[in-house]
């Protein structure tokens, strides 16, 4: 596992969740002895507990280890954004319009009704509101 104990944003991110508390030299032995803050940790920086537990991606170990690693943490609601974005993504490269997945489409409808109008739309496909709009515009 990469020594973390010389990144900046790491440390950073360590002081913005512990001001008071040494950086653990051994993460692992303190997560055992700090259960309850361990989680808490979890919760706030998903990213720094991988990185510090050696479950990170390699991308982010690069992130950390070059000193492009964010100080700060993203907040729930940045983590929560960029999940269904991805989600979003993953539904339009699947097109469940095309593929019949009305499981997929009512999820993507749910998350993005422009992106599931669009991708309706190109494969023919009418909701019953727009079936009886088309009908009464006749």
């Amino acid at each position: 596992m990469a020594d973390f104990s010389s990144s900046i944003a790491v440390l950073r991110r360590w002081s913005s969740f512990s001001a008071t508390e040494p950086f653990p030299a051994d993460f692992a032995a303190w997560k055992q002895q700090n259960a309850s803050k361990f989680f808490e940790l979890a919760a706030v920086d998903p990213e720094l507990v991988s990185l510090l537990s050696g479950s990170a991606p390699a991308g982010l170990v690069a992130d950390a280890l070059q000193g492009s690693l964010s100080p700060t943490p993203k907040s729930q609601e940045q983590r929560k954004a960029e999940a269904v974005s991805a989600e979003v993504k993953e539904l339009v490269e699947a097109n469940p319009y095309k593929a019949r997945d009305l499981t997929q489409a009512m999820r993507l409808e749910e998350l993005d009704p422009a992106a599931a109008k669009r991708l309706r739309t190109e494969a023919g496909v009418q909701t019953p509101s727009e079936k009886a709009e088309a009908k009464a515009a006749q």
